[in-house]
């Protein structure tokens, strides 16, 4: 008897050591997968200073490739390049990448996996679910890659740019790791990816830049077809007061005095009918903005503050 509950006892005690060790790993985790990776919001700076990345010169822009064998190309000529400071502005943590095949994302944002030194890129501004403005300069993001093995690196950059020859992700034990990121749009708000071996890659988005000038500062939103908040501004909520009837409420100080907010709305998944959209500021800066559709329907909203 009295062996019999030492070794529970020991099989407790390694238990109990097992799991602090994974929860003080944080980003890295040896388990099997997850069925579901639930969102979860993390810090983002309110200022970012972008740097504009280089140009291939030198041996590299002779030879025409990088020291990865990749293709390497100059910077195109319709991506302009940042030069200032951009503020940020937070969203509803949405889920913008899953590469596992059961999530059922939709392309070009879902499967396949990354493959080994296959560039992927995502156009993040067509998004069907994460709608962001096209004032969008730069985005928040959370990287999860899941590689089936070692990871040598994961790679991500403005669409448009040259390989940056930079890593955010290496796994080499082949476990499940994240990290916050801020990456720049490229052309037509694009992103790339890289990876050294093959992986799963889940990217999260918790919020975007834009220039800092009040007059470009935009809030943007999906409201799911029930009225649930599928992607909001934080402190946002919304609502569906009747058949395509919807109220999204905004915390104080969104509208400064003198503002004459517009909305654009667009319908996402349906054919519906825009019946009416008006936006109440009240006295300490809140507001709410009334949409009325000819039915239940889920959809975007973009809207100016200023």
């Amino acid at each position: 008897m009295t062996t019999c509950m030492t070794r529970h006892s020991r099989l407790l005690i390694a238990l109990v050591f097992a799991s602090i060790l994974a929860f003080a790993s944080g980003v890295r985790c040896l388990a099997s997968e997850p069925a579901d990776l639930p969102l979860k919001n993390w810090p983002a700076p309110r200022y970012w200073m972008p740097a504009v990345p280089p140009e291939e010169t030198g041996e590299q822009a002779l030879a025409g490739k990088g020291p990865l064998g990749a293709a390497s190309q100059p910077r195109q000529g319709n991506v302009r390049p940042l030069t200032g400071p951009l503020v940020f502005i937070g969203i509803t943590p949405c889920r913008l990448v899953d590469t596992r095949s059961y999530m059922g994302m939709p392309a070009p944002f879902g499967a396949p996996a990354l493959a080994s030194y296959s560039t992927r890129s995502f156009p993040v501004l067509s998004h069907p679910n994460c709608v962001l403005p096209p004032t969008a300069k730069a985005y928040s993001l959370n990287l999860l890659a899941i590689p089936s093995g070692p990871l040598s690196f994961l790679s991500a950059w403005p669409g448009g740019y040259p390989y940056p020859y930079t890593s955010f992700l290496n796994s080499s034990d082949g476990g499940m790791v994240n990290n916050a990121v801020i990456i720049a749009a490229g052309v037509g708000g694009a992103i790339n990816v890289l990876a050294g071996n093959p992986t799963e890659l889940i990217i999260d988005i918790n919020g975007y830049y834009v220039e800092l000038s009040e007059s470009n500062r935009t809030l943007g939103g999906v409201v799911a077809a029930n009225g649930s908040a599928q992607s909001l501004p934080p402190g946002c909520s919304s609502s569906r007061a009747g058949t395509g009837q919807y109220v999204i409420s905004f915390p104080p100080n969104t509208f400064p005095a003198g503002s004459n907010p517009a909305p654009v709305l667009s319908p996402i998944g349906a054919i519906v009918t825009l019946q009416g959209a008006s936006v109440v500021r009240l006295s300490d800066g809140s507001g709410t903005l009334t949409v009325n559709w000819s039915n239940d329907v889920a959809f975007s909203f973009l809207i100016a503050p200023n």
